[in-house]
């Protein structure tokens, strides 16, 4: 294999493999894309065939340019300042190329595909660039492998000897390369019977680059991560500014024109662990013991109704919830989540709930009429807020959503706007004399509104009739909308037939994450519902069509079967173990594991450690008790003994052999090179001694070679074998002491030539005894 070809291919590859990184990583093609072709033909006609190449007068004059160049693009645009500098290392590697290239040149490639990985690493959050990046590493690797050899080479190379390599005048006709010799340069040992490229480099560059690979892991799992503001670098554009998107909000406003965006902006992840045993509980297994049908995140709690609005009245509160230590209920579950800055102070919980812990640098303020948790400081706009909401396993130790200060605020009415809506709703319950409680009658009013078939979800917010109410217009005309239009509905007729009630802003439902018991909640399951006072207490009413809700909801959701779906789980897991991983991510994922781990294995070191002490006490009063040596117990523990020990004597032989096999891997090679590859110098000692030639212990291979040619002499140069006692104790030597085992044909040529020996000294016997 031409190892000068080799590693050429290598180096364009890798500087291809980068643009296409720092392309795929911008989303432009330019001026990236240009640097592939331009590989091309530069190896060829520059590096190949030297038809041209670059004098350092233009590549200076062309490196100026390109920094003007630059300079105009710095000033264009603020993403242009972070581009400007890399598009400037594209530039630079076009004019390296063009140039002849020494080892300089070739590590100018090298440094300048790697800062094009850098740049691109922090323009991007895909998972394929992940992919990329490990392919980077074993190329790298590779490339760098055979640049070391490539460098090597041309030290041989580059002497004042008019041959390349000297080599040892031989016969034009000589087969065996053993014939030839090696020469060594700089401490380095060049076989010319052996090439530079074979397959024991291959394996053990890509050894290399697992080796590399699984440290770095180790490295970037164990050290503690140090969150970095990466909004600044985020190149993605905002589309469609002026439509609205599906997101929280405090306030609902009615009425608006145009299609609503689903927006995938994570707000919020949520583990949830038994907090005695710190053992994780699924998200089903939670809603399903509480009743719930989906995760229901509680936020804002809208009271108010105008012109086709809801809002909140503020009140100030010095109340908050009780922390873990202040509780005395030690039964719970313990939900971790770690909420996104979205522009509120609003605390999302999913209840029930009994109290909660705050990690990050604030604390909770709780309304105690409404329930609404917020948090004392506002949150900086890059920053999380991390807490724990404690809920007891008992439903009944929870608290309770049953204060009702002031009913006339949930039972306020536009009557203005709205008349058409109140007279419909009263005539609605008149119509079903049946509903005697107001739970039936809210009951009745959720299932008109959800289950009726008269009405359908959609984020279309057309208007049919603008000049009345947007829920009326959502309740006669239109008969179709998102969920604040049937959360309005639904409030407003409850409040219409004196039941009061008010609307709750919040999140329903999320994406549970494939490789992690975590529910990540993103803007597009935010939703509305309505809390209604009945029997003392505030309870849950949704109208929304559940289904048709959840079918739009999920039409960005893939299915994990097709190619999308597995593109998900792999950028789900480059998200959040790679970008996305924090301190408290690391502590969730890897470190709380550990600690888990470590305290279950204390646990059984302590219980076998009792274990053991009793087995101990046993046998003392067994051992001090005689009559016991005959009984059924005295055979059990004599068994047991003899088990233990054989067992003991069997590991330590097992581990002491292992222990020699690493210590000592190729001892069973040489044996093997003993036994079978020098077997020819065995027979060629043999056939020796037949003529009364053996070895004295005091002399070496080489000597004894040489006096058995001063000793048969006549006969082999008659023979014109005079030379073959010194070929076989070279190739003695190569194989006994250099580790090279015989090719095939070497292998043949060696029989071939003992045969020979054998007939001629026969011949000689013969003509003796005559």
């Amino acid at each position: 294999m031409n190892l000068t070809l080799t590693f050429q291919l290598s180096i364009y590859l890798l500087i291809s493999l980068s643009s296409i990184m720092f392309m795929l990583a911008e989303g432009g093609a330019f001026p990236q894309l240009v640097t592939i072709p331009l590989g091309l033909l530069t190896l060829f006609f520059t590096d190949r065939w030297s038809k041209f190449s670059l004098s350092p007068l233009w590549a200076n004059v062309l490196g100026l340019l390109a920094f003007l160049f630059v300079c105009a693009e710095f000033f264009s645009d603020i993403e242009g300042r972070l581009l400007s500098g890399a598009h400037f290392l594209v530039y630079l590697t076009w004019i390296i190329l063009l140039q002849k290239k020494g080892d300089t040149q070739y590590w100018w490639l090298c440094a300048l595909g790697f800062l094009q990985i850098a740049v691109g690493s922090v323009l991007t959050e895909s998972g394929y660039y992940g992919i990329l990046l490990v392919i980077y590493l074993f190329l790298s690797i590779w490339t760098l492998s055979i640049f070391s050899l490539y460098r090597t080479r041309n030290t041989f190379l580059q002497q004042n000897s008019p041959e390349v390599i000297p080599r040892l005048a031989v016969e034009s006709n000589a087969a065996s390369p053993f014939q030839q010799t090696s020469q060594v340069r700089s401490g380095v040992q060049f076989d010319q019977s052996r090439q530079w490229l074979t397959g024991k480099f291959f394996w053990a560059s890509a050894g290399c680059s697992i080796s590399a690979l699984l440290i770095s892991m180790c490295f970037f799992l164990l050290i503690p991560r140090l969150w970095v503001n990466r909004s600044f670098f985020n190149n993605e554009s905002i589309e469609a500014d002026a439509q609205p998107l599906v997101g929280f909000t405090e306030k609902v406003q009615l009425g608006e024109m145009g299609e609503i965006l689903e927006s995938s902006e994570r707000v919020l992840e949520l583990s949830i662990y038994d907090n005695e045993s710190d053992e994780p509980v699924t998200i089903s297994e939670f809603v399903e013991k509480f009743g719930l049908d989906e995760p229901l995140f509680r936020g804002a709690v809208l009271s108010n109704y105008k012109n086709g609005g809801w809002s909140k009245v503020r009140r100030r509160s010095n109340w908050r919830l009780l922390n873990s230590s202040e509780l005395d209920d030690q039964s719970l579950y313990r939900q971790e989540i770690i909420l996104e800055p979205i522009g509120t102070d609003v605390l999302f919980i999913m209840y029930p709930c009994l109290g909660m812990d705050m990690l990050s640098n604030t604390e909770n303020r709780l309304n105690i009429e409404t329930m609404e948790v917020r948090q004392s400081e506002p949150p900086n706009r890059n920053e999380n807020t991390k807490y724990n909401v404690l809920t007891a396993k008992k439903p009944g130790d929870n608290l309770e959503l049953d204060q009702l200060d002031d009913p006339r605020m949930y039972l306020q009415l536009p009557k203005k706007d709205i008349r058409k809506l109140i007279q419909f709703t009263k005539e609605l319950i008149a119509s079903h004399p049946e509903l005697k409680s107001d739970r039936e009658k809210a009951k009745f009013i959720e299932s008109y509104l959800r289950d009726s078939g008269d009405f359908s979800y959609t984020l279309n917010m057309s208007i049919a009739d603008p000049t009345i109410d947007p829920v009326e217009d959502f309740l006669f005309n239109r008969k179709s909308g998102h969920c604040e239009y049937y959360a309005s509905a639904l409030a407003l007729m409850l409040r219409a037939i004196k039941i009061p009630a008010r609307v709750i802003s919040g999140f329903k439902g999320g994406e549970e994450k494939m490789l992690s018991n975590r529910l990540e909640i993103q803007q597009r399951f935010a939703h509305s519902w309505v809390e209604a006072f009945l029997n003392d207490r505030w309870e849950t009413l949704d109208a929304t069509p559940a289904l048709q809700r959840a079918t739009i909801v999920a039409q960005n959701a893939t299915s994990f079967s097709s190619w999308k779906g597995m593109t998900k789980i792999l950028s789900e897991f480059w998200s959040d173990y790679v970008i996305g991983v924090s301190y408290q991510r690391q502590k969730q994922t890897f470190y709380d594991p550990i600690f888990r781990v470590g305290k279950k294995l204390n646990q059984w070191l302590f219980n076998f450690r009792s274990m053991i002490s009793g087995m101990v006490v046993k046998g003392k009063n067994l051992l001090l008790n005689p009559r016991r040596w005959f009984s059924w117990e005295g055979g059990l523990a004599v068994f047991i003994i003899a088990g233990l020990f054989f067992g003991l004597k069997w590991s330590l032989l097992l581990m002491i052999r292992l222990v020699r096999y690493l210590l000592h891997p190729k001892k069973g090679q040489k044996k093997a090179l003993n036994s079978v590859d020098v077997a020819f110098y065995e027979k060629f000692r043999l056939l020796l001694a037949q003529k009364g030639l053996v070895r004295n212990h005091s002399e070496t291979q080489q000597e004894f070679s040489d006096h058995v040619q001063v000793d048969l002499n006549s006969d082999l140069t008659q023979a014109q074998i005079i030379d073959y006692p010194d070929r076989f104790t070279k190739l003695f030597y190569r194989v006994r002491y250099g580790n090279r085992p015989l090719a095939s044909q070497e292998a043949d040529e060696v029989s071939q030539k003992l045969s020979k020996l054998e007939t001629v000294l026969a011949e000689e016997k013969d003509l003796t005894q005559k």
